[in-house]
């Protein structure tokens, strides 16, 4: 069981360390590509955010896989704690991928408030999500 734990654990990690690689990776590409007047500041600073919310969307699509190191107490909890990691998931990618895409297509003054927007957005529907789910697991547990 401790195996199958630490071999969950190194491989979040690897992840993890793969976004970040290519997040730092496209910061470094994005700053070079301004010192030799490639690229403007406006470029760079839409280029580092489109890049940071793929790599955020790819991270919200793993999410399910790289929760749940505990066993459930109850088949209950453990259906319960699948559909709030799905939901999660799903809002979360969505969310990041809405920032992208506003990033790279929408004027500079709407990708800065529409990206916010949206992953907060995204933040309050997984609260509420979960809230919800929380509660009808109350209410089912004291009938």
């Amino acid at each position: 069981m401790n195996e199958n734990r630490n071999g969950r654990g190194r491989k979040h990690i690897l992840f993890s360390l793969k976004i970040a690689a290519v997040m730092i990776g496209g910061a470094l590409l994005l700053t070079w590509a301004r010192k030799q007047g490639w690229a403007d500041h406006d470029l760079v600073m839409r280029g580092y955010n489109v890049i940071m919310g793929l790599a955020l969307a790819a991270y919200g699509n793993a999410l399910p896989k790289l929760m749940h190191e505990t066993p459930p107490r109850s088949i209950h909890e453990a259906t319960l704690a699948q559909a709030v990691a799905r939901v999660t998931s799903w809002v979360m990618t969505l969310a990041f991928l809405t920032w992208a895409a506003l990033w790279a297509f929408a004027p500079l003054d709407i990708a800065k408030v529409g990206s916010m927007l949206a992953v907060g957005a995204g933040a309050v529907g997984v609260l509420a999500y979960t809230a919800r789910k929380g509660y009808a697991c109350r209410a089912s547990r004291t009938d």
